[in-house]
């Protein structure tokens, strides 16, 4: 039975909270449905729909601010606050005022300065990036006999490992030049650039040093002068603390804690093409998106040609071939189609920020939310689907029972599915490996069911083989086959910057979980023994060890010691995630020379083990224990080997 979590912060609940199946049913030619129909450019319609929507957001994803903007036909429709911007103050949230942290979904101005630079003619889509750094510490490794380019930094296909190092610092004091940041913290090269899709803010924060490098100006200077400015976006910046004028202005972040919001000081953030230290107000985000909807232009400024943003919305990494309605990659846009709509746009994370913009081309509209707390993940996406299901509903009656051989060709389909998006070569991989592995299980009656940490349960249902549909909704999971017809990568439809490989058995949640946690039971228990042994020999009236099995007991006492304090240092580092990533503490580069020491002690062990036995130390039981204790040890240390926090 695998092992299920749950997190306060991240439940996905997808509801539909107008749009009417009967109402989705009704043919086009019916006049009156269509008159009916829920109109997108209704201002008054939309405000009243949307203030219903948010007050029920804010409560049942515990939020306390947000804002959101919905511009349609080149107008706005609604910019609006919601609740709270600073809840101790009573500041509420106003769309034009209002400077929120937009986490990634400022990635998307360092692809508009890439597609500058390539209108300029500075910069070609398809050449090796080292071209672009002769004078710069930045070089990509040759790992590969493809180079990286520009485009796949765009479609995050670089194939680096996913890094955390050097994005975070602990004040603004401590900020580096771009250059010198990505060169003390460049990622490996692991797989041949083009193959999968994984999502990189470093590749991005390489490609905003491109830029910087052919204009020999300053990524921020850069996106200031060519961007912000021409569009009026003057209350959004990079900058590290905020101007005066903005901070005054600044929504403050969220945890709930005991039912009550607790602010949090903001991170500083080192890489700024990564997008983390941008922040924005509602309306200044509101005509960046109408830039991108009139073809690059807003009101008589222009950032983009007309064909540029159109290359930029078109999908330019497709994931499975033979399954083209599967959401893929566009150039710096990440494809979010819904109930069949074309939609383009990013989502952006920081620890209490999450926000969401999309675009629907066709339709001449744009969406953009943000939220003050780590609720807001969820109720995104939430906002997103329940906006599609009412001005854009389904058109076609969703699957609903798995179809004869289901069941077969689902067990073969179960296992665990590791994100790409991951570290292959610090301890950072526990991050990855413990809330970026799906558990895919099949049902008797041939459904799919999913888990991750952080996750409720979701239940998939056979569209055809390796294609399955999430009961009750439109995304689609994907798998991937080998040559020999085996499943070897999975893609879910409404993520696609990732991509996830089927892991062996030794590598699943369950051999980890049960190594770990049954490991870490035992070295407590020799720590039990190592110093309740002298007690209850006294109580007993038993005869004192010998030197030898004093020593012994001694050595594996303090090899567990040892285990026991590198798993209590990288599950606090875990939490601590962020911090130690800025600034690593004195636990954490302790603990990262302890497994080193555990592991020699542990060898030791291994032989002493066998002199027990050999020579007859203690009884039989207590026998039995050392050597359990032992094989605990090396247990432990092979997991801890894998998560690369004892890296060999």
């Amino acid at each position: 039975m695998h092992l299920r979590h749950r997190d306060l912060y991240l439940v996905l609940v997808v509801v539909s909270l107008v749009s009417s199946p009967a109402l989705a049913a009704v043919s086009l030619t019916d006049t009156t449905a269509v008159e009916t129909q829920p109109n997108v450019t209704d201002a008054a319609t939309v405000e009243a729909w949307v203030d219903e929507t948010m007050a029920d957001q804010l409560e049942r994803y515990d939020v306390p601010g947000a804002t959101v903007v919905l511009v349609a036909d080149g107008e706005f429709v609604l910019a609006k606050g919601y609740g709270y911007a600073d809840v101790d103050a009573r500041r509420p949230v106003v769309a034009n005022e209002t400077v929120f942290h937009i986490g990634s979904t400022g990635k998307l101005m360092t692809w508009t300065a890439v597609m500058q630079g390539v209108e300029d003619g500075r910069l070609d889509l398809d050449r090796d990036v080292n071209a672009y750094l002769t004078d710069s510490p930045v070089t990509v490794p040759d790992t590969y006999e493809e180079p990286v380019t520009l485009t796949h930094l765009g479609t995050h296909t670089a194939g680096f490992e996913d890094s955390f190092a050097g994005m975070l610092v602990d004040t603004p004091s401590e900020l580096r030049p771009l250059s010198e940041t990505l060169a003390a913290n460049q990622p490996a090269r692991v797989r041949p650039p083009g193959e999968f899709v994984a999502y990189s803010n470093y590749g991005t924060g390489l490609a905003g040093h491109v830029v910087a490098e052919q204009y020999d100006t300053t990524f921020t200077d850069y996106v200031d002068d060519r961007v912000f400015t021409p569009l009026g976006m003057a209350d959004t910046t990079y900058a590290q603390p905020l101007p005066a004028h903005l901070e005054s202005r600044r929504a403050l972040g969220y945890a709930s804690q005991n039912g009550a919001y607790q602010a949090q000081e903001p991170p500083v953030w080192a890489i700024a093409p990564q997008g983390g230290s941008l922040k924005s107000t509602g309306t200044d985000m509101g005509r960046f998106m109408l830039a991108y909807l009139n073809e690059g232009a807003y009101d008589s400024a222009r950032i983009l040609d007309p064909e540029t943003v159109r290359a930029m919305h078109q999908r330019h990494v497709t994931k499975a071939p033979d399954v083209p309605e599967l959401n893929g990659m566009a150039y710096g846009f990440i494809e979010m189609d819904r109930n069949g709509e074309r939609i383009v746009g990013h989502w952006g994370d920081t620890t209490y920020f999450k926000s969401l913009l999309a675009l629907f081309p066709d339709r001449d509209v744009g969406l953009f939310v943000v939220y003050n707390s780590p609720g807001g993940a969820p109720a995104r996406f939430d906002l997103l689907q329940s906006f599609v299901d009412r001005y854009y509903p389904r058109s076609e009656t969703p699957v609903v029972e798995p179809p004869v051989g289901a069941a077969e060709r689902a067990a073969a389909l179960a296992g665990d599915y590791r994100s790409l998006t991951i570290s292959e070569s610090s301890w950072e991989r526990l991050l990855g490996v413990l809330t970026r592995t799906y558990t895919v299980d099949a049902t008797d009656d041939g459904y799919l069911t999913t888990t991750r940490l952080g996750e409720e349960t979701r239940t998939w249902v056979e569209r055809r083989p390796g294609v399955y549909q999430a009961v009750g909704g439109d995304e689609l999971l994907v798998f991937l086959g080998d040559e020999n017809g085996e499943a070897t990568h999975v893609f879910f439809g409404n993520f696609a910057p990732a991509s996830y490989e089927r892991v062996p058995w030794y590598e699943s949640q369950d051999v980890l979980y049960g190594a770990v946690g049954g490991g870490a039971l035992l070295l407590g228990s020799m720590l039990l023994v190592w110093g309740g042994g002298p007690v209850y020999r006294r109580l007993r009236g038993l005869d004192a060890p010998s030197d030898r099995e004093r020593a012994a007991r001694w050595l594996l006492g303090v090899v567990s010691l040892l285990w026991l304090a590198v798993l209590v240092v990288f599950v606090r580092a875990w939490i601590e995630f962020n911090a130690e990533m800025a600034s690593p503490s004195l636990a954490l580069q302790v603990g990262t020379l302890l497994p080193y020491v555990a592991l020699v002690g542990t060898v030791g062990a291994v032989g002493v083990t066998a002199l027990a036995w050999r020579d007859g130390y203690w009884g039989l039981p207590a026998r039995l224990h050392y050597a359990l204790v032992t094989v605990a040890a090396l247990l432990v240390a092979w997991q801890l080997y894998y998560l690369r926090i004892l890296a060999l």
